[in-house]
This record gives structure tokens, sequence and C-alpha cells, in this order.
């Protein structure tokens, strides 16, 4: 089996930026079955089953000089031999 692969980006943004970049996913969502998503400079396709394993956290993690809030919102599925790996 190989290792775990994962591509992230991370950045400030307001919160109608990141209101705009959840409604654009979840218009692929709902239309055609692939997803493309741009990660930084990099343009990943996903194409999730009809149905997927869907997780939200909510978590405060002690932190210097405080407690960090984080909120995830997690879509896990199996790839298939036709999806490209990462």
């Amino acid at each position: 089996m190989s290792e775990e692969t994962e591509i992230e980006y991370e950045r400030d943004l307001s919160r109608d930026e990141i209101a705009d970049h959840l409604e654009r996913f979840a218009d692929r969502l709902r239309g055609s079955d692939e997803i493309e998503l741009e990660v930084g400079d990099e343009t990943v396709v996903v194409n999730p089953p009809e149905t997927v394993e869907f997780e939200l956290e909510v978590e405060d993690e002690p932190e210097d000089g405080g407690v960090e809030r984080s909120i995830e919102f997690e879509l896990e599925w199996m790839r298939t031999d036709d999806e490209e790996p990462l």
C-alpha cells in the first residue's frame, strides 16, 4: 500500500471570501461528477460518488497566548481506479 498524499493550501480570507469558496464548491458538488479544485498553484480534479462520508468537527485547542477554535468539513470516499492519484 502506498503512503498518504496530501495537497494543502492555507491563507487568511474574509468571511465573504470563504463563503464564496464554499458556495462554488457546493454548486460543483451538486452539478457534474468531476469537481475541479484550485489548491494554491495546483488544480486537482476529484470525482466523488453519489454518497460520501461527511464529517463536521468543531474544536478548541490550547495555543500559546489563547485558544485556537477551528471548524473542519471533511468528505471521504474510496478512490476508484478511474480517478487519478494526487
